[in-house]
């Protein structure tokens, strides 16, 4: 999708102000809730009619990939966009710079919008929605390469263009892959695979092309697209990563032994929070229930949703995340059964009108625990899990 963004100029006959005269605070503000949505910006480019005989590279003011989510300084981004434009379209020798308020046009991919989606996402960037749309996608640790190629042996799947495809076998570093081409199967790396997947983890997205996954594109894209949640869209053809609903999870047996890996709460960056926040043991307590478990059995739970930090908050990681053991309390605070109170304690759904049995017991448990994440700092970000995620009844 694209986004433009209209000249300033000088003001017309009957006007009270110069056009588009909030040019720079409104470019700011644009960059900064793309951020916030996670949107990687392919390209920006000059648009006016006066340059448009001009090639394109002639008029790309930032060449992408570029990922704002990693951006620190918007600012800086704007200033680098608006001191680029001067320039454009002037002759060589001529000193004087041009206008650098011109039209632009902003190359985007958001992850949760899709082409038919534009009228939507300008809605949501114009502040009529009241927080980003979650990302899930990026919110969880997917298996590894060889897990998910020895899970799909034997199972034919299709390509983007509908092409079947068969794993045959996966020994050693290899996958032996059979097609309508190569009926007695060709050799596949899973390191192809693999970093497929590490796209897809780090984007939520990836693009179904050789430049993105590599001369085998076509199987990769296949194979990716089989983990749940995940799906085929375009043109052009990508897949894209959203959180698997129970109704899709159940209908696909063949990844019933995957659900526990695909299902963790956790980003990219897991593991180095996670250490982060164990102080380097190999053991911590649950934040919530207190009790202690191999650092393996414990997610690094983000107190306030990621998708709707600040980027400032999404740094301050010894405040805005906590440890919660995989045997419910991280399940049960993301879905806002349980939360903690402005005092540090744990509250919890009534657990009275519930069937007995587990869950009622974890959270007659949890009820009153001290929280050992909470402190004046933290609060903030349990604040906002208490107003916009917790039901109390």
């Amino acid at each position: 999708m694209s986004l433009v963004l209209e000249s300033a100029g000088g003001r017309t006959a009957g006007a009270d102000r110069p056009r588009n005269d909030q040019y720079v605070p409104a470019l700011r503000l644009l960059l900064e809730r793309l951020r916030d949505w996670q949107a990687v910006l392919l390209s920006a480019l000059v648009a006016s009619a006066r340059v448009s005989g001009l090639s394109e590279d002639e008029r790309t003011l930032v060449k992408g990939p570029l990922k704002l989510s990693g951006v620190a300084d918007v600012e800086q981004l704007r200033l680098e966009i608006t001191s680029a434009r001067g320039r454009v379209g002037l002759r060589p020798g001529t000193r004087k710079e041009g206008n650098n308020r011109k039209r632009i046009r902003l190359r985007l991919d958001v992850p949760g919008y899709r082409f038919e989606d534009a009228a939507q996402l300008a809605a949501d960037l114009a502040g009529l929605r009241s927080e980003p749309v979650e990302q899930p996608a990026a919110s969880r640790e997917l298996p590894t390469a060889k897990e998910l190629l020895d899970a799909l042996t034997g199972v034919e799947i299709l390509t983007a263009t509908g092409r079947p495809k068969t794993v045959v076998e996966v020994p050693g570093n290899v996958a032996r892959v059979q097609t309508e081409r190569s009926p007695g199967g060709s050799s596949v790396e899973i390191g192809e695979v693999q970093k497929g997947l590490d796209k897809l983890a780090e984007r939520g997205f990836v693009q179904v092309t050789v430049d993105e996954l590599g001369h085998r594109s076509s199987f990769v894209g296949a194979v990716l697209a089989r983990l749940p949640g995940a799906r085929f869209d375009g043109p052009p053809a990508r897949v894209v990563l959203c959180q698997p609903t129970g109704d899709e999870v159940a209908s696909d047996l063949h990844f019933g032994e995957l659900d526990a890996v695909s299902s963790v709460k956790v980003r990219t960056e897991q593991r180095k929070l996670r250490k982060l926040l164990a102080g380097g043991a190999t053991s911590a307590e649950c934040a919530l229930c207190g009790d202690r478990y191999p650092i393996t059995f414990l997610v690094a739970a983000h107190i306030k949703k990621r998708a709707v930090c600040t980027d400032q908050e999404r740094r301050d990681l010894t405040h805005v995340a906590m440890l919660a053991c995989s045997f419910g309390c991280d399940t049960l605070y993301e879905s806002g059964w349980v939360t903690v109170d402005q005092h540090g304690f744990v509250q919890t759904r009534a657990a009275s009108g519930l069937p007995e049995g587990h869950l009622q017991n974890r959270l007659l448990h949890l009820q009153g625990q001290r929280c050992l994440a909470h402190s004046a700092n933290s609060d903030l970000y349990f604040a906002r899990h208490r107003s916009n995620v917790f039901v109390s009844k």
